[in-house]
């Protein structure tokens, strides 16, 4: 996937996986989405989990299955996140965390899945 987040730290364990990532104001998916008060597309935000879910499963490909998704907060230019990521068979449960200067909050979550988890 194009236009990746910058990662500030990696973090690893024996399946897992947790990246801090820096979601700069100009990052062109924020472009049109939406004029006045942009707000990152949680389809970016899926793609960016699958992506990483891949990597952390050792796989050519992304997870072929979304299973759960849920979003809670909306991510805005400039936020701070962590994206944790569990590898579980051939499942991955991903969730993003966005931090601000009072707390940090869960930004989004969900499950993906390869076709011979099913």
């Amino acid at each position: 996937m194009n236009d990746l987040p910058d990662i500030s730290a990696r973090r690893t364990a024996h399946d897992a996986l947790e990246l801090d990532l820096d979601v700069p104001a100009q990052c062109p998916w924020f472009e049109g989405h939406f004029p006045g008060r942009p707000i990152l597309p949680g389809v970016v935000q899926v793609g960016w989990a699958a992506h990483f879910a891949g990597e952390l499963a050792g796989r050519d490909q992304p997870p072929t299955q979304i299973e759960r998704m849920k979003f809670r907060r909306p991510v805005l230019p400039g936020a701070r996140l962590t994206l944790r990521l569990a590898l579980s068979g051939a499942r991955v449960r991903y969730e993003y965390l966005l931090h601000d200067a009072d707390a940090t909050a869960s930004a989004s979550s969900g499950v993906f899945a390869w076709a011979e988890a099913a």
